[in-house]
């Protein structure tokens, strides 16, 4: 019995090591909800975001990439960007977004649209 006990008391400070490291590296993120009036640049990849319909003024967000759902509630992955928002640059799309603001660990940082719904 002596011999399996250093074995085991091994085995678990290995778990609560384990559990203690998991705990501190693993991160999550609560995206920030916004909404506004979506205007798409000629490709499509970029939003320029505006309070209302009739604002100019608007602050630029990456939308490639990032999932998005139309009007019927559908969810797409963001390759090629969201057709809902479309490429024409005179045209605003009613959106709402989720933003995560990334740490500049290993690239870029700054705020980052992880979903994008289309509302109009």
């Amino acid at each position: 019995m002596r011999r399996f006990m250093a074995p085991v008391l091994v085995g678990l400070v290995a778990v609560v090591a384990f559990g203690v490291w998991w705990g501190v590296n693993r991160h999550t993120a609560t995206p920030e909800v916004i909404e506004g009036w979506a205007m798409p640049d000629a490709a499509g990849t970029t939003i320029s975001l505006h309070d209302s319909d009739d604002s100019r003024e608007g602050n630029s967000y990456i939308v490639v990439g990032a999932y998005w759902a139309d009007h019927t509630n559908l969810w797409h992955d963001g390759t090629g960007g969201p057709t809902c928002v479309g490429t024409d640059t005179t045209k605003k799309t009613r959106v709402r977004l989720g933003i995560v603001d990334a740490e500049p660990h290993e690239g870029p940082g700054g705020p980052r649209v992880v979903w994008l719904r289309c509302l109009s």
